[in-house]
């Protein structure tokens, strides 16, 4: 079995690739969703989250996303540490996903891959890609998010160059690009 790593910057469309391999019939795990069932039902990282943020980071047994964020704001550190509870948890939660399916291609769907190093866990990884207006009129569509908020998430996420560097393959998801034949070539020449 081999594992590919899909990543790419927010709004890229990681999500909409992911979909598609498992329409394809392919396998899918989505680290961020993993992350946050982990957050607010495994028992031993409530635990630490408390610990680093103490007893306001859950309220009625939800995660206080809005607590929690401006803590990081107010210390980067935290962020560090925070993703020192969740990252090993979701890496392992995969491993042991993976190991459980029957396909010779398994998919991750993670964000910061290359920036965590677990880029280095996987056989290939393909980044999403999308200019930079297609990603904010597609984050104001989702999330309802405002132009500056989504400009400062992007500038503190590392730029496309920089992915493109360690990056096994490339899918440019815009307007103009069908994914599909992008998607068919990739599993041709890995599979």
């Amino acid at each position: 079995m081999k594992t590919v790593g899909i990543t790419g910057g927010i709004g890229s469309g990681k999500s909409i690739i992911g979909k598609v391999l498992t329409v394809m019939g392919f396998p899918v795990f989505y680290s961020d969703q993993e992350g946050k069932r982990l957050m607010t039902e495994n028992q031993t990282i409530i635990q630490q989250i408390e610990m680093l943020f103490g007893s306001d980071a859950y309220t009625d047994n939800q995660l206080n996303r809005a607590f929690i964020a401006s803590q990081i704001f107010k210390d980067e550190s935290l962020k560090e540490q925070l993703n020192q509870i969740i990252h090993p948890a979701v890496r392992a939660r995969f491993k042991n996903w993976a190991q459980e399916q029957s396909s010779p291609l398994v998919f991750n769907e993670a964000a910061i891959l290359f920036e965590t190093g677990s880029y280095k866990d996987f056989d290939y990884t393909i980044l999403v890609t999308a200019s930079k207006e297609t990603r904010i009129l597609r984050i104001i569509k989702r999330d309802k998010s405002s132009r500056e908020e989504i400009l400062d998430r992007m500038n503190n996420q590392w730029k496309d160059e920089e992915k493109a560097k360690l990056a096994s393959f490339m899918i440019v998801n815009n307007d103009k690009e069908l994914v599909l034949p992008q998607l068919e070539a990739i599993i041709d020449k890995i599979s």
